[in-house]
């Protein structure tokens, strides 16, 4: 008897796999799409169906106007795996509020002229770092490229998508599998909420930024594992971060190389609330000076070098033994890395050039096998100006772990306020202002007399020029005006970003040593040059 009810579970639990294995829905591109064997019907009732888009918005390149796009809509919640081959074609996410949505992608190359190839209307958003409804799996052993485009002019009331891979809600990726995504504007973004990347290989190349979080002073970008290379490509007059975010930036593991735009005032790392690096082997090279929080568990480096340059950099310890190697595609003014092996009070050496042996990719090296010296580079003695865009919130806004917003008494804030909400949506409105429709008809004469002209071209605050009752009737009445001091070039110790003005990394020593020598509270080294 016991081993008939023994036979009967087992088979129940096999029933129960099988049934499982069968939840999947089996989307395969090619000239004809199939779900679960079938041909795709037009019908919208269905949890996935076809239909024939031509784009209109003003961004379509003339050559294109009438391309006809197959939008392949996923309507409800589940897991869909998806592969094959599809030109001029889109995959559209429109779940309902309440569905989660996993993609497993598993071979697929997708094709997107005029749209995202990408796009993801809706779905579960818990709105909460870290966390997703939506969910893009590469599959195990799986290579998958994504080709697409943007719809900045969104028309019809339809939202816009300024990237290859676009999602107007929290998005994640899972999986172990590759993932190559070529973008004419932004690779993967984010409108509204977060991006988590928690595992996978992606290498991204964008006509702007390749991975960017959009929601002003709310969306967290956070890398907790896998292997990022994102670099926006060398077109004339382009630009772009290597990774942006509007909110934070936190990289928790895994290896992440991003690159700016080489010609362009753009960063390697950029985000407007800060950025926390606690783990893994990140890189960011760029032309901008975006400061990373003090306070991250990882020790980081940065470089201001006096000159840019493109090539190989080798970081040694006391010993002369390697410990961070990077060759530059293209010449960049800043880099900044963080690697486990850095060591609080430890002296590092740099060189420029020189033999390397070792597993190398995407320019990181890695198991340096044996190390032949280049030009040794000094540090301090000078400072390189450079326009710095960047804002950090300093230590009295709060606890800065994003989705923490402050201190808080009892599960609420004080007064019920959050400081960090309010911080963001006066950021929000500060960033939407045209200075030039503000100004316009003003006396500059008049609106300037008695200015300390010199501190005002170092980078200056809405409140340096306009009246308390001026900025009241921009922001509100109820708006805390003192946060406005912080948006402004010239605050160094706040790593301010201003309405424009130059700003230079403080130098690292006053005299020119080629010692360089690492703590929480000396990360950033400037005019680093070759030893004279």
């Amino acid at each position: 008897m016991k081993k008939l009810i023994g036979a009967v579970l087992m088979l129940c639990l096999l029933l129960t796999v099988a049934a499982a294995e069968t939840t999947e829905t089996v989307i395969v591109l090619g000239d004809t799409i199939t779900v679960n064997g079938t041909a795709i019907t037009e019908d919208a009732s269905d949890a996935v169906y076809l239909a024939h888009v031509v784009e209109t918005h003003e961004d379509v390149k003339e050559e294109l106007g009438g391309v006809i796009n197959r939008v392949i809509t996923i309507a409800d919640g589940g897991v869909y795996r998806i592969s094959g081959t599809a030109t001029d074609t889109q995959i559209a996410v429109k779940a309902g509020a309440e569905d989660d949505v996993r993609m497993i992608l598993d071979g697929v190359d997708l094709t997107c002229r005029t749209h995202a190839a990408i796009a993801i209307y809706s779905a579960r958003d818990p709105r909460t770092a870290g966390e997703y409804g939506v969910t893009i799996e590469l599959a195990a052993g799986s290579n998958n490229r994504i080709t697409g485009s943007h719809n900045v002019a969104a028309t019809d009331g339809e939202p816009e998508f300024d990237g290859a891979i676009g999602s107007q809600v929290s998005l994640g990726f899972e999986g172990t599998g590759s993932l190559t995504v070529d973008a004419d504007n932004e690779g993967v973004e984010v409108a509204y909420g977060h991006l988590t990347i928690g595992g996978g290989v992606f290498h991204i190349e964008a006509g702007d930024d390749p991975l960017n979080v959009a929601e002003d002073g709310v969306g967290v970008l956070t890398m907790n594992d896998g292997y990022v290379y994102s670099a926006v490509k060398n077109a004339p007059g382009g630009e772009g971060d290597g990774i942006d975010s509007n909110g934070w930036i936190v990289f928790n593991g895994g290896t992440a190389i991003n690159l700016a735009h080489p010609t362009s005032q753009d960063g390697g790392i950029d985000s407007d609330m800060g950025s926390t690096i606690n783990g893994g082997i990140i890189v960011g090279a760029g032309n901008m000076y975006d400061p990373i929080d003090s306070d991250s568990a990882q020790l980081f480096m940065m470089l201001e070098f006096s000159e840019s340059t493109d090539d190989l950099i080798v970081m040694t310890d006391a010993a002369g033994n390697p410990v961070f190697a990077y060759d530059f595609p293209y010449d960049y003014t800043y880099i900044a890395f963080s690697t486990p092996e850095l060591k609080e009070g430890e002296t590092y050496h740099v060189y420029l050039g020189g033999k390397i042996e070792g597993e190398q990719q995407d320019g990181l090296y890695t198991a340096i096998s044996a190390y032949t010296p280049g030009k040794q580079l000094v540090h301090g003695g000078g400072v390189a100006e450079q326009r710095n865009m960047n804002m950090q919130i300093p230590a009295d806004m709060g606890n800065r772990q994003p989705g923490g917003f402050g201190p808080m008494q009892d599960g609420q804030h004080p007064g019920g306020i959050d400081p960090m909400q309010e911080f963001g949506t006066l950021y929000a409105a500060y960033r939407s202002i045209d200075l030039n429709e503000l100004l316009a008809g003003v006396d500059l004469n008049e609106l300037l007399s008695g200015k300390d002209l010199n501190s005002l071209l170092t980078g200056f605050s809405l409140t340096d020029i306009l009246t308390e009752e001026e900025l009241r009737a921009i922001f509100g009445e109820d708006a805390d005006l003192s946060l406005l001091d912080m948006m402004t070039g010239r605050n160094r110790d706040m790593g301010g970003f201003g309405m424009g003005g130059p700003r230079a990394m403080e130098s690292s020593s006053e005299v020119a040593t080629a010692d360089f020598v690492l703590s929480r509270e000396s990360t950033a080294f400037s005019n680093v040059s070759a030893m004279e």
